[in-house]
């Protein structure tokens, strides 16, 4: 009966590899996120995207397989645009004063008329250079190249 205990509570361990605990407590902030090309979502669950799977991840923010969350564990929050360019297989620069992201090498650029890129906090357009992410937020990426 005790082998059970802990190998559930082990089990429950590996989940979160990469999380930081402070005082045997779990400690970050997350949140939900979303992308959305030409209204398709992108499969942000897609193992090329997840922490567990990246050759080079970050935990200032990441995703895990287990879930749709997004999560902040590094010593300083990001903003939106950083966020997005630390996950795996995506990218958010800048170029002539309009946001550029490219996702799995196609790129969406700002400054072409025909794309638009819109990042959302909780419904709310914002600039993603300066929208510093918060505990909770529910990011949205549309990106729409019929314009």
């Amino acid at each position: 009966m005790k082998r059970r205990a802990v190998l559930g509570a082990t089990a429950g361990l590996v989940s979160l590899a990469g999380c930081v605990f402070v005082d045997g407590e779990v400690e970050y902030e997350r949140g939900e996120i979303e992308v959305l090309v030409d209204g398709d979502p992108v499969n942000l669950e897609a193992d090329r995207y997840q922490a567990e799977h990246a050759e080079n991840h970050s935990i200032d923010f990441h995703l895990h397989e287990r879930d749709e969350y997004w999560y902040m564990e590094g010593e300083e929050p990001v903003t939106f645009a950083e966020g997005i360019d630390l996950l795996p297989h995506l990218e958010c620069t800048r170029a002539n004063g309009s946001h550029v992201v490219t996702i799995d090498g196609t790129i969406y650029d700002g400054t072409d008329g025909d794309t638009e890129l819109t990042f959302l906090v909780d419904g709310e357009s914002v600039d993603p250079s300066e929208y510093v992410v918060q505990d909770g937020d529910d990011l949205r990426l549309e990106i729409d190249t019929d314009v």
